[in-house]
């Protein structure tokens, strides 16, 4: 074999030999990236770990109501679709009403509150303030709280001139929420809206505006679970956390109202549980399974709309749960327990 036959073989080695590398590189990145691609959108399927056993009922306040006719017009015609599971979260309570009682009085020193409390009920206590006419109720196991004041008759809020701006009335709520260390970080991440009131005549109303109104609502919305799920209140459209803010320019009769039910929930502690499908839900929606949050006069309902949410409890519980939501026409809006029948105590 000759010496150019040879070279002119090794020239054809190297150029089509590269071009072949060239190209099984190319290919085996491709393939990788696919394959990557598919697993991202296509994750391997991770049973519920129900590790908390059988979960108790959501409880829902007392209602008497009368089931409707439901008609469904969802968007394109089309039921909405979830997942399998959701998760269940750990909600933190004190372990003895001792202590939880401890607890309570260092946050209502805070408030302004240095007398003992009087217990009116099991594990809810009130404590007064003469000086400012003030009462604050607390179920200290729960730690939930109201503030009262006898606002509605109250000349100098009736008539104060110098109403707060909306910024400054929402400062006014955080720095009294702040004051009692209840202003967390999901509140404070969480939607604020703002509303006006009109106290008169021994009523307090709601008005469209700053200039008609001697008192705004700011109601705390909580930061959604997992940047999509909502935690919902007993009172549709409404916050569990809301403080009322007058014109006063008395710094005790700032803030005349204030309503506090929160949960302490440990975002990072949860179990997955099966949830029921879409059409399960709605199947106990027809036959009645439901609360309404909203409810409306009408037999026959559309339902509009149907969302995956969670129910802040309003009884003492140890964990969140899921719950699915239905919204129709006229404000109708019903909930329907979430997680499926065989995880829950009957």
């Amino acid at each position: 074999m000759s010496l150019t036959y040879t070279a002119y073989a090794s020239r054809n080695l190297i150029k089509y030999g590269g071009s072949a590398l060239v190209a099984f590189v190319l290919l085996w990145s491709i393939g990788a990236t696919s394959i990557k691609a598919y697993k991202s959108t296509h994750p391997a399927y991770v049973a519920p770990t129900v590790k908390y056993g059988i979960l108790p009922k959501n409880v829902f306040p007392a209602k008497e109501f009368t089931a409707k006719n439901f008609t469904f017009e969802f968007t394109n015609d089309v039921i909405p679709s979830f997942s399998d599971q959701t998760k269940v979260y750990i909600i933190y309570r004190s372990k003895t009403e001792i202590l939880a009682l401890e607890e309570a009085k260092g946050v209502a020193k805070n408030f302004g509150f240095e007398s003992e409390p009087s217990e009116v009920s099991n594990g809810v206590y009130e404590f007064k303030n003469e000086a400012t006419q003030k009462i604050l109720t607390m179920n200290v196991l729960e730690g939930d709280f109201s503030l009262k004041y006898p606002y509605l008759n109250d000349a100098s809020i009736l008539e104060a001139k110098d109403m707060p701006t909306k910024d400054k009335a929402i400062e006014t709520a955080e720095s009294f929420l702040e004051s009692g260390n209840k202003y967390t970080s999901d509140l404070k991440n969480g939607k604020k809206d703002v509303t006006y009131w009109k106290i008169s005549d021994g009523t307090l109303t709601s008005v469209g505006a700053l200039s008609e109104s001697n008192a705004i609502k700011i109601e705390f919305y909580r930061e959604f679970l997992d940047d999509k799920w909502e935690i919902v209140s007993p009172q549709s459209g409404a916050a569990s956390v809301s403080i009322l803010v007058s014109g006063s320019a008395e710094s005790d009769k700032k803030i005349i109202e204030a309503n506090f039910k929160y949960a302490n929930i440990d975002r990072e502690s949860y179990s997955t549980y099966p949830i029921k499908t879409a059409n399960e839900a709605i199947a106990e929606l027809k036959a009645g399974n439901y609360w309404p949050a909203s409810d409306v006069s009408s037999e026959i309902v559309t339902i509009r709309s149907m969302e995956l949410a969670y129910y802040e409890p309003v009884t003492l519980t140890q964990y969140l749960q899921p719950i699915y939501v239905f919204k129709g026409d006229n404000n109708f809006v019903a909930y329907v327990s979430a997680v499926t029948s065989k995880y829950i105590s009957q």
